[in-house]
């Protein structure tokens, strides 16, 4: 049962997703977006920022078993990261299966393929939305942590992930002042997005979010995405399906899928060709599914 201060934490959260809802009704995604991020809501994100990093304690450290299995999102994402690269080489056997799905799509034969180099020892990650950078002590994992307002004190840079470049000429993050003016394309192993898609007001935010998520990865590189998800599995059904199709055709293939108690967590790999994973799109493609990036509330 949540304490009256848990309780106080989770509603300052929620206010600041209603707040910017109310905003999209009223005025659109991207204007909600530009007065929501403006400096007159500063303290606002300032609170909002504080919160998460309280209540991401509370979660992280909760002594109720069940509770820490449902909400440990840090543990679950180092860990199949971990995996990925290191200690099962996921990567690889990812890479083969894509071999043989080439193979297969005869009209593909000449699709350019990208592979990555050894991985290694330290992952260069980016943490969208990282509030207090909660990867930031994981010995292999070389973090950079951005969010629109960071957490007093956390070892984070302020970056509006929506607005930042991305430009292929850099060599690593251009940083001033503790923010990031611009990220480096084809530079990070590991995106994260931990509870940030559905901060965005509108699906097609979410889908610059990840279209940005994927020039920055480097070839067979990995989108961790973890996000709420209180409902039985099939609930979000076709939200997922939906999920997955427009990734694809980003260039973004599902590798892994887990619905746990109050989160579902999915990792997307950057494909070895962006025309494989289009056209794995194609021939898998529903009725009703579309490229979008949408979330329960859109429907209210």
């Amino acid at each position: 049962m949540a304490t009256e201060e848990h309780q106080r934490l989770a509603n300052i959260v929620k206010s600041c997703h209603d707040s910017l809802r109310q905003l999209t009704k009223l005025h659109g995604a991207e204007r909600a977006w530009q007065e929501h991020t403006g400096p007159h809501n500063a303290a606002k994100l300032a609170e909002y920022a504080d919160a998460m990093q309280q209540l991401a304690g509370i979660w992280e450290t909760n002594t109720n078993k069940t509770e820490l299995q449902a909400r440990s999102r840090i543990k679950w994402a180092i860990d199949y990261i971990t995996k990925y690269f290191y200690t099962e080489g996921i990567y690889l056997q990812k890479r083969q299966r894509e071999q043989r799905l080439l193979a297969s799509y005869t009209e593909l034969a000449e699709a350019e393929c990208t592979f990555m180099d050894e991985p290694p020892d330290r992952l260069c990650v980016l943490d969208v939305g990282s509030c207090f950078n909660p990867f930031g002590n994981t010995p292999h994992l070389e973090v950079t942590a951005i969010d629109l307002c960071p957490a007093q004190g956390a070892l984070v840079l302020q970056a509006d992930f929506l607005t930042v470049d991305v430009d292929a000429q850099l060599t690593e993050p251009e940083i001033s002042e503790q923010s990031v003016k611009k990220l480096p394309a084809n530079y990070y192993h590991c995106v994260i997005f931990s509870l940030l898609l559905e901060y965005m007001p509108s699906a097609e935010q979410r889908l610059l979010c990840c279209r940005k998520a994927y020039e920055l990865l480097r070839p067979e590189g990995i989108l961790v995405i973890i996000t709420p998800d209180s409902q039985h599995v099939g609930k979000n059904a076709s939200l997922m399906k939906n999920w997955r199709f427009a990734l694809a055709k980003l260039g973004l293939l599902r590798v892994r899928f887990e619905k746990l108690p109050h989160i579902t967590c999915m990792v997307f790999r950057r494909a070895i060709s962006q025309e494989l994973s289009q056209h794995w799109a194609s021939v898998h493609r529903e009725e009703g599914i579309c490229e979008a990036i949408q979330i329960p509330q859109d429907e209210h």
